[in-house]
């Protein structure tokens, strides 16, 4: 892991957001409870604009469990490179909150989401990990959702407070075609990039289209982050610049 990795790790949430989405397929369980599950192939796995993957592809996936009350836990699982969490090669998120709608279509999702990397050895000792908590909001196809660390930042010292503000949209095009939009707002703490230079915040974005073949969803979007090189892929590329994601997800 390079030197600038170690004051400043990263990590998750995705062309997939900070939890990712609870699938649309579920089997009934009884007593209120369903089971869902997602699986995604991409050719790079980006968490708020950075690459976890070292721009190579990567294989995802995830399990929710949810109540008609609208409580909900759920796991999500993607490979990562050893050069940004050093020693390690596995992201496992885990968690758990309540969705629901609140009244005049608005509808309102509060948890909280554990990071964990198995076998990584972070800056702290011990594995990378990070725990957010976090409130989001939605009205019709937009949302808006807060995240807040009250630790360290995915084991990074002296980064306590960090939080990040994600917007997203998106436009039902019909016969199967979506419009998806995104744009961040990342606030850090004792952060420096690849040049040394103090990194207070960055802006990342998305933009793209979906297709829905017969329950197979293909993904094409541009991503990116304002401030690129907070780190760099081990071939010394900006994690954060500019790329084209390509994926196949499916919900069973």
């Amino acid at each position: 892991m390079k030197k600038t990795l170690l004051a400043v790790p990263f990590a998750l949430a995705s062309c997939l957001a900070a939890v990712p989405a609870l699938a649309a397929d579920a089997t009934d369980l009884g007593a209120g409870f369903s089971l869902s599950g997602n699986a995604t192939i991409t050719n790079d796995y980006r968490f708020r604009g950075y690459s976890q993957t070292d721009f190579r592809p990567a294989a995802q996936l995830g399990l929710d469990l949810t109540h008609s009350s609208g409580f909900y836990l759920g796991n999500w699982n993607s490979n990562v490179a050893n050069s940004v969490f050093a020693d390690g090669n596995l992201e496992m998120d885990f968690y758990g909150g309540w969705k629901g709608d609140v009244g005049n279509g608005f509808g309102l999702d509060v948890g909280v989401l554990h990071y964990y990397y198995p076998g990584s050895t972070s800056p702290k000792g011990g594995n990378y990990n990070n725990t957010d908590l976090y409130i989001g909001g939605s009205y019709a196809n937009y949302s808006l959702k807060y995240s807040y660390t009250p630790g360290d930042f995915f084991s990074a010292p002296n980064s306590k407070g960090t939080w990040y503000l994600d917007a997203s949209a998106t436009f039902d095009l019909g016969d199967g075609w979506g419009l998806l939009g995104h744009l961040g707002y990342q606030k850090l703490k004792n952060a420096v990039d690849t040049d040394g230079d103090t990194l207070g915040h960055y802006v990342d974005y998305k933009l793209g289209v979906t297709k829905d073949v017969k329950g197979w969803v293909f993904g094409l979007a541009a991503v990116g982050a304002t401030k690129d090189n907070w780190y760099a892929t081990k071939n010394g590329h900006p994690a954060g610049r500019l790329g084209l994601l390509a994926s196949i997800q499916r919900t069973f």
